[in-house]
């Protein structure tokens, strides 16, 4: 009985090693992107575990948008929403936007200012948030420039960004230290914060902060904009991103130049779903964080028109 025990002991204990010694498997994340832009993304960054939706469609002739829902390698769901803007097509341009289409400083939601706007001469595609601001005031922290008109040049520190559209219909990003060079020739314009990218490198960053984030970036030719939103704080649905996780995004889709603009409950993409004049002609895609995702108000945006 004894020796019985011993065998049964030994064979326990023989099972034990093996099955210790055997690895532990996991499923495998592959990433499978459909559209060119999900492509890049993926190919040129390492952010991407899984892919569930990734699509890319025409507003008009030079603006496309892509959105995707994907799975980060943190393990992290993620809604990231996207135009590309082609500024070498006649008539396509990015207007800065006015609360109520007034030319002073106040707070609306961007598909409100958009209904503002849009007309016949000046047909509104989609737009996004732009600077930072004074929440009770509504003064923005940066530059602001509509139409030629100089709002605001001031700087609320020397460390601010802005993104403007030129005489010559070229987009730019520049410092607050470029200002004085480039003001005579800024048509459009909105402040920002960090660089993200500076001349084609990822910038290195010291806050590793996740949030909700819009961005905008150029190519090196000045003719492609890349406006960019990430959704966040939502656990199950979309969680935000870092500055650098932001800049490795708009460097693998081909921005050159790129600066983060205003993000938490004042990130907003909106595009138009009919040519029509109809009151609900601007949809909001994302989903802000503020209020169960309903828009923010805000002092300025970016709007992707059509000039006549």
């Amino acid at each position: 009985m004894k020796k019985l025990m011993l065998y049964i002991l030994g064979f326990v204990f023989v099972l034990f090693i093996h099955s210790c010694e055997e690895k532990e498997t996991y499923a495998e994340f592959i990433p499978i992107p459909s559209t060119e832009n999900g492509e890049k993304l993926v190919e040129n960054t390492d952010l991407f575990a899984s892919i569930y939706r990734d699509t890319t469609y025409s507003l008009v002739n030079g603006v496309d948008v892509t959105e995707m829902a994907y799975l980060s390698v943190k393990g992290l769901a993620m809604r990231l929403f996207l135009f590309e803007v082609d500024l070498s097509v006649p008539g396509v341009t990015l207007q800065s936007s006015l609360p109520y289409n007034k030319y002073e400083f106040a707070m609306q939601p961007m598909t409100e200012q958009a209904l503002a706007v849009d007309s016949e001469e000046t047909f509104v595609w989609g737009g996004t948030n732009g600077d930072f601001y004074n929440m009770n005031t509504g003064v923005p922290r940066g530059l602001y420039v509509r139409d030629g008109l100089v709002l605001k040049n001031a700087f609320d520190s020397g460390d601010r960004s802005f993104f403007a559209i030129t005489d010559n219909g070229k987009a730019a990003v520049g410092s607050v230290d470029d200002y004085p060079q480039m003001k005579d020739d800024i048509k459009e314009a909105v402040g920002g914060s960090v660089w993200l990218v500076r001349n084609g490198v990822v910038v290195a960053q010291t806050n590793n902060s996740v949030e909700p984030r819009t961005a905008i970036g150029i190519s090196e030719d000045q003719n492609k904009v890349f406006i960019m939103v990430i959704d966040g704080r939502n656990f199950s649905y979309s969680n935000g991103m870092t500055y650098t996780e932001l800049g490795q995004c708009l460097s693998a889709l081909g921005a050159h130049e790129a600066i983060n603009l205003d993000g938490g409950g004042s990130s907003t993409f909106f595009i138009r779903n009919t040519p029509d004049f109809t009151e609900d002609r601007f949809e909001l895609v994302n989903w802000p964080s503020d209020r169960g995702g309903k828009e923010r108000a805000v002092a300025n945006g970016l709007f992707i028109v059509s000039e006549n």
